[in-house]
């Protein structure tokens, strides 16, 4: 009876022993327990120890979201088109990448420069000379849209062969339902960031950004006695557009209570922005309703089709808002386009210009930890802008550059003249 006692103490402790030395053996970056959770590209999700060998964000969105989770500064290398294209996306304005850090003034990068292939030498895609770059980087973690394993199916096997750690997100431009809940597939998003890069908390935190922001619009909203109805037009997709350029559910308006006079269903494909004709626009115009243009398309309204629907506005109340598309969806901006058209169509009643900055603020503080703008580049190939003093919002400076670069502001109140042109 002592010799199987003394038997089966052994084994156990043998089993113990095997466990143990199959844990230490274990590669450093380890599947997540939820099995259920897959990233866009249907892989599982395999949870990286640290970020000590650095992140590359590459692709639409990428690097928006690592700036959302706080670790621009890991990554070394990100998209040819956050070298320089700020405009509308906010986080380039706080997000810095270990090359626009350390390599000088992106701007100004050649090909000769040695700090040149740490960007992507294509826009929201990736070349086999970038694919070389990444290997040789050998990253904790590489970031990149789902689109990339059909897109870039070669480049994406060559990575992989390698041995590197990829996980992919979604392009989600609807974000929210029509109760003005986050959708599965934002929730899905995060939660993929989270146990990607170990980050459960700063994920928790985010989502609360979004709902959070939601519940002080909705509150808002709530006050106001007459609900008006509105246009948008020079809706940004795929580059700036002109004045029939438009969404039939425009999240902002849903968020600030304002009736679009361009009705119909959430599309959760792609962006939503369409062209819309001068029948079906005129067809909703009433006599209060407001027209609002996107910063990014107010340059563009040149053509007669933006001149005839413009002329259908004199007379009417019109404004300026900030960009909400520029290289994917500028989910903060979404919010603060909410704010400024309460702001802008309910007046004092509802939002004070006091109040209005605050809340500004208040969502780029929730995104990026931050309001102030972090821009290091002035020299652009067209233009200059000086760089932001301390203390220069976000939203400012942003402001700075779509004077600099489109002649226009991103907030106001425009005139829309008779003559099928807008003035500010």
């Amino acid at each position: 009876m002592a010799d199987k006692k003394t038997f089966l103490a052994v084994a156990v402790i043998a089993i113990v022993i095997v466990a143990a030395a199959a844990v230490l053996l274990t590669n450093k970056d380890t599947p997540t327990d939820d099995t259920d959770l897959k990233d866009f590209a249907g892989q599982e999700i395999v949870t990286v120890e640290n970020l000590d060998n650095g992140v590359i964000a590459v692709g639409q969105d990428s690097f928006r979201w690592a700036t959302y989770f706080g670790i621009a500064d890991k990554c070394v290398m990100i998209d040819q088109n956050d070298m320089t294209n700020y405009l509308g996306k906010a986080f380039m304005y706080h997000g810095r990448a270990i090359v626009d850090i350390e390599g000088g003034d992106s701007a100004k990068l050649t090909g000769d420069d040695a700090a040149r292939k740490y960007f992507t030498h294509t826009n929201c895609g990736i070349t086999m000379d970038d694919v070389r770059t990444i290997i040789e980087l050998d990253p904790s973690i590489m970031i990149v849209p789902e689109s990339f394993y059909t897109d870039y199916r070669n480049e994406m096997k060559a990575i992989e062969s390698e041995g590197i750690n990829t996980v992919t997100i979604g392009y989600i431009y609807t974000f929210l339902d029509k109760d003005m809940k986050i959708t599965d597939k934002l929730e899905q998003n995060i939660d993929i960031l989270s146990r990607a890069l170990n980050m459960e908390p700063r994920g928790e935190e985010l989502k609360n950004a979004f709902s959070s922001i939601v519940e002080d619009l909705q509150d808002l909203s709530s006050k106001m006695k007459i609900k008006r109805t509105a246009y948008v037009g020079s809706v940004a997709y795929n580059g700036a557009h002109g004045m029939s350029s438009s969404l039939r559910y425009y999240l902002p308006f849903e968020l600030a209570g304002v009736t679009n006079i361009i009705a119909g269903e959430a599309e959760y494909v792609e962006s939503g922005v369409k062209e819309y004709s001068i029948s079906t626009i005129a067809s909703g115009v009433q006599s209060d309703t407001i027209l609002f243009v996107d910063a990014s398309g107010y340059s563009m309204n040149t053509d007669n089709t933006s001149k005839g629907i413009i002329e259908m506005f004199a007379g009417h109340d019109a404004y300026l808002i900030a960009p909400y598309i520029w290289t994917g969806i500028n989910y903060e901006n979404v919010f603060i386009d909410a704010y400024q058209i309460l702001r802008y169509a309910y007046g004092d009643d509802i939002i004070t210009e006091e109040q209005l900055e605050k809340k500004i603020n208040d969502v780029y503080d929730k995104f990026f930890g931050t309001h102030e703008s972090n821009r290091n580049i002035s020299e652009f190939s067209k233009y200059t802008i000086a760089l932001p003093e301390k203390g220069t919002s976000i939203f400012e400076d942003m402001n700075a550059m779509y004077m600099a670069a489109k002649g226009n502001p991103i907030y106001g109140k425009l005139t829309a003249n008779s003559d099928g042109t807008l003035s500010f």
